[in-house]
Order: structure tokens, then sequence, then C-alpha cells
């Protein structure tokens, strides 16, 4: 629920909601940042979490992940980084792009979906994060509607 009442609070370009998200306390930048690559992650795999910008959170994923002691997500997370840095001289054009024409044909050109496998093998998260909320109410305040 946390994380829903987040999402208004982001707002504008993505450098701008990149911001806004940095400004949060450590505990709703690792809720925002696992959240987010989890829904991307299954809703398109690493290459969608990267295509559409998500991937700017990736850092604060790794952090998060760490943060909760799930740090094979982290892993998993990292060498999604380092795979997506791998295959960026091929991925740009069609990230350049930015249109679903584009978006299908780069799922050609990347290994990301080796950890898509990965990421959808790997234990559950939630229960982690939420013992860690619960541990650490203080990190939780909701900041103010933009």
């Amino acid at each position: 629920m946390v994380y829903f009442a987040l999402i208004p609070r982001v707002a504008g370009t993505v450098d701008e909601q990149y911001a806004t998200t940095k400004s949060w306390t450590k505990g709703l930048q690792m809720l925002w940042a696992t959240q987010l690559v989890d829904d991307e992650v299954n809703n398109g795999g690493f290459n969608q979490y990267f295509f559409n910008r998500s991937g700017q959170w990736a850092m604060e994923a790794i952090e998060g992940f760490r943060l909760i002691g799930v740090i094979e997500r982290a892993e998993i997370v990292k060498a999604a980084v380092d795979q997506f840095f791998a295959d960026a001289p091929t991925l740009r054009r069609y990230y350049q792009e930015h249109t679903l024409e584009s978006f299908s044909e780069s799922y050609k050109h990347t290994q990301l979906d080796r950890l898509d496998k990965r990421w959808y093998a790997a234990p559950n998260f939630h229960l982690a994060r939420t013992e860690y909320i619960r541990r650490h109410p203080d990190e939780f305040t909701l900041p103010p509607p933009r």
C-alpha cells in the first residue's frame, strides 16, 4: 500500500522523478526501486526495465535488496546492469527510437533474457521487505505530494 501512495508523489520527467526519489529516506527508496524492478521484469523482462528507463533506479534496487538482506536479487540486478552495458552499443539505436516496433526488435539484440529466467526462479523477497518495513517504520513516512 505504501508503494501505491508514492506514485502520485513522483511526477515530471524521468530525471525529475529520479531527483524526487533521491530525496526520500533509504526505506522509501528501497521500496520504490525494488517494486519498480519487480513490476517491470515480471511484465516484460529486464529489457523492458531498461527500455522504459526504469533502470535509472537499478543502483537503488541493488542497494535496496542488500538493505533487506536479499543478496541473490541484488546480484541479479547487478548482472542485468552489466549485461545492459555490454549490449548498449547495439541497443542504443532501438532505445533512442523508443517506438513499439523498436522495443519489440530490441529483444533480438540482448542477452538480458537469461537474467529474466534467474529473476523468475529466485526466492520471493516480499516477506523480507515487509519485515524490514515493520522493523523500521520511521523510514516509511510519506513525503508530501509534489
